[in-house]
């Protein structure tokens, strides 16, 4: 039996800079070890396989991925941030879908609401974010492919302990707080960290409770997407200091443990070196939809959900399948049309033939 409650929500639409930022930390990490390769190759060389799924280079897929990447095609990638949850639950808590396209030197991005409602293959209805701790980074990249209808090539996760190492790495982060409040501390619960208002240097750990702080915030999520950018363009800016070429080991160590990726080391450095252009033109999607607390059988309680309208979702399946060079809802359905048509004519066709026969 299914209880539920309806209220509209309106995604906010101006977040492009936030995932910008968020995706431009990755290409920027990815751009940057193509650019050292020369100086620190086996260094670069022994992360990129150390990220890299055990994935075998003669496999079809993986094949076909380094076919389009050296032609120089679009391809979509998926980014997870992960939360491992007490007891080992490992859901996706940040889920953002870019495609890149070298031709038209951009890069599409949508962010999908990690409380989207989907029906998992056993049949039971979940939040997205589930699909990664039922089947891990493969059942992530399927179900939000499904979700969108388009091929998704890549994948690249990183769980928020990566996060407090990279932090701590580039030496801390510097922030400017507009208020002051205490947030539970992701390692050590028992600790919780205390933000004062105004300028102040952060390490890891309180870099990561600045910006997953939301209930406390006046602005709620949006007060919590202005920290995250601020967090993230400090990474930024120290990721791209001279200081970092120097650092590069203990940067790249203390990262590696935490970053996962399907995709080969030489497909990263083909990325790096040849789809470095579309970084600077992100356009942001949105996705439109309304929030319902809705009753699972499986928990026994009622929990908040979120599903796109269906004029939205199809919208942006369009734009991203445009972007990928694919067929749009609209084409197939014009084929559609013209297959009936052609159909209903031979038919008719047929029918002449055979009155004109008596």
């Amino acid at each position: 039996m299914m209880r539920s409650e309806k209220y509209i929500v309106k995604k906010k639409r101006k977040r492009k800079k936030l995932y910008e930022t968020i995706l431009s930390l990755v290409l920027l990490l990815a751009i940057f070890l193509g650019a050292v390769t020369g100086y620190y190759s086996s260094k670069i060389m022994s992360f990129l396989d150390g990220i890299s799924a055990d994935n075998n280079d003669n496999d079809i897929e993986t094949l076909e991925n380094s076919k389009q990447l050296e032609d120089l095609e679009p391809f979509s990638a998926l980014i997870l941030g992960i939360d491992i949850e007490e007891g080992g639950a490992s859901r996706s808590d940040t889920i953002i879908v870019a495609t890149v396209n070298p031709k038209s030197k951009d890069i599409k991005m949508v962010s999908i609401p990690r409380d989207a409602l989907v029906t998992l293959p056993n049949g039971v209805e979940e939040k997205i974010n589930a699909a990664h701790s039922v089947g891990g980074p493969l059942l992530a990249k399927e179900m939000i492919a499904s979700y969108l209808d388009i091929p998704i090539q890549f994948y690249a996760t990183m769980d928020f302990d990566g996060l407090i190492e990279l932090v701590d790495a580039v030496g801390g982060v510097d922030v400017d707080s507009d208020l002051a409040f205490t947030q539970g501390n992701y390692r050590t619960p028992s600790e919780p960290v205390e933000i004062t208002e105004g300028d102040q240097h952060l390490n890891g750990e309180e870099a990561l409770a600045y910006a997953r702080m939301r209930k406390k915030d006046p602005r709620g999520d949006f007060g919590r997407q202005d920290r995250q950018q601020e967090v993230m363009i400090n990474i930024l800016e120290k990721l791209s200091s001279f200081n970092t070429v120097t650092n590069l080991t203990s940067i790249l160590d203390s990262i590696e443990p935490y970053l996962h990726t399907n995709a080969t080391g030489s497909q990263m450095i083909s990325v790096a070196s040849n789809y470095s252009m579309t970084i600077t033109n992100i356009e942001q999607l949105t996705l439109d939809g309304y929030a319902e607390t809705k009753y699972f059988p499986h928990y026994g309680l009622d929990v908040y959900t979120w599903e796109p309208y269906e004029e939205s979702l199809i919208e942006v399946q369009d734009e991203l399948k445009t972007h990928l060079g694919l067929e749009t809802s609209d084409t197939e359905s014009m084929h559609q049309h013209a297959d009936e048509s052609e159909h209903a004519a031979e038919s008719e066709i047929t029918i002449d033939d055979d009155t004109n026969g008596y």
